[in-house]
């Protein structure tokens, strides 16, 4: 009896699948491999802060990546969406950085999600804000495709990066959302327009730091114009690092925000010149604590907003179908309403110049320079590869505000 149920059960399960197969031929499903190496020899070093960092050679990572995606059919208008893809970042240290820490496979963008050509898509999971992903300035407009296409930051994905995170210096609003949900409108007429939001599911701190972003572009040929707005709850200046000598840093702070907003254009002439152009302005919060003096008998907490914009400009120049040369400069201006020091210690400028050879769409090489200049309280630090004069090896490292870091590089990318 129990063989003859069984075998009943394996045929069963054998026209199930069959039929599940025949169905899935009869489905459009697309998967693919993707990624890129990305390695750079250089020369880097820093002074002009309490702890200057010397002069040396390293082998540096350029944001490496391997990914998985695919999408399966749903009808005419709409398929499912998914993407799987985690950071190769420091292969050439083992997959460890200069903080302690290693990159897993879901530690870039990966989700789930639907798009249909009539409504949008929308997706969740770990994935760059559409402040990042619209009008970012990795990619042509948005995303991070440096090295592949001209952007606002031509040198996305090396040493001499000069936007992206939280220690860049331009489009400090750019992140990458966990626990997040997305969309991106279709494209109408050149405009295309999205939001995403972030939950906070630990509110570890005892306020919900809820991060969400909007964000808007519009093309028409060679030109491109785009706007967004980040903002992030309980969110703002930790007051104590700045004066403890750690630098300009954000943190958990409850009852104050965080929020940035930009314009990005770029256009592409005839002539094969690309020229971009952005302004960033953020907003940080701050709370602070006032201890009972002679002259005020009750401690008290003062909260407020301190402002600081920036702004850069790239230009590129194809002189064969090969080969470009490249050159951004960009400003952090001063900071308005600082605690502690004043506000034009906090400003920096940065320069990135170099150039781009492709052997083909597969395979390029690259040589820069980039020089950043900070201020005694400012501590803007180089892209991807950022220099920490002190705890290095720790979750704790970070540059010592002052230092104005500088690298001279020469990188290969291999795209797959």
């Amino acid at each position: 009896m129990l063989i003859a149920g069984a075998s009943v059960f394996a045929g069963i399960s054998s026209c199930a699948f069959a039929d599940l197969d025949s169905a899935m031929k009869d489905l459009n499903i697309d998967t693919s491999v993707y990624g890129f190496l990305n390695g750079q020899i250089e020369s880097v070093q820093a002074d002009g802060g309490a702890t200057p960092y010397s002069s040396r050679g390293r082998i540096s990572d350029g944001n490496s990546r391997l990914g998985f995606k695919g999408s399966i059919e749903i009808n005419q208008y709409a398929k499912g969406i998914w993407q799987l893809e985690g950071g190769l970042n420091n292969f050439e240290n083992g997959g460890v950085n200069d903080q302690g820490s290693s990159a897993t496979l879901e530690s870039r963008n990966s989700f789930v999600g639907v798009e249909d050509t009539r409504f949008g898509r929308v997706i969740v999971g770990n994935n760059d804000s559409i402040y990042r992903s619209l009008v970012g300035s990795g990619g042509e407009m948005g995303g991070n495709l440096g090295l592949t296409v001209h952007g606002l930051d031509l040198w996305n994905n090396t040493s001499a990066q000069m936007t992206g995170n939280a220690n860049s210096l331009f489009s400090r609003g750019e992140a990458r959302y966990k626990n997040s949900v997305h969309y991106l409108s279709p494209e109408f007429y050149g405009f295309q327009a999205g939001g995403s939001y972030g939950f906070d599911e630990a509110e570890s701190s005892g306020g919900n730091r809820g991060r969400y972003s909007l964000a808007a572009k519009y093309t028409h040929g060679g030109f491109e114009i785009g706007v967004g707005y980040d903002r992030q709850g309980n969110t703002g200046v930790l007051t104590d690092k700045v004066s403890q000598g750690y630098g300009f840093q954000t943190g958990a702070v409850n009852n104050v925000d965080t929020y940035f907003y930009k314009v990005v254009a770029s256009y592409k002439f005839p002539t094969k010149t690309y020229v971009g152009v952005g302004y960033e302005v953020g907003n940080y919060g701050y709370s602070q604590f006032n201890p009972a003096s002679s002259s005020n008998l009750y401690s008290s907490t003062t909260t407020g907003s301190m402002k600081q914009s920036s702004a850069m400009i790239s230009v590129a120049q194809d002189v064969r179908e090969d080969t470009s040369i490249m050159l951004s400069y960009g400003k952090l201006g001063h900071l308005d309403n600082a605690t502690f020091g004043t506000p034009d210690d906090y400003s920096a400028t940065q320069f990135s110049v170099g150039a781009l050879y492709q052997f083909n769409k597969y395979l390029a090489t690259y040589v820069y320079y980039t020089d950043i200049k900070n201020k005694s309280q400012q501590n803007v630090n180089l892209g991807q590869s950022p220099i920490y004069s002190n705890n290095s090896g720790t979750t704790n490292a970070f540059l010592a505000p002052g230092d104005s870091p500088r690298a001279f590089g020469l990188g290969l990318i291999a795209r797959f």
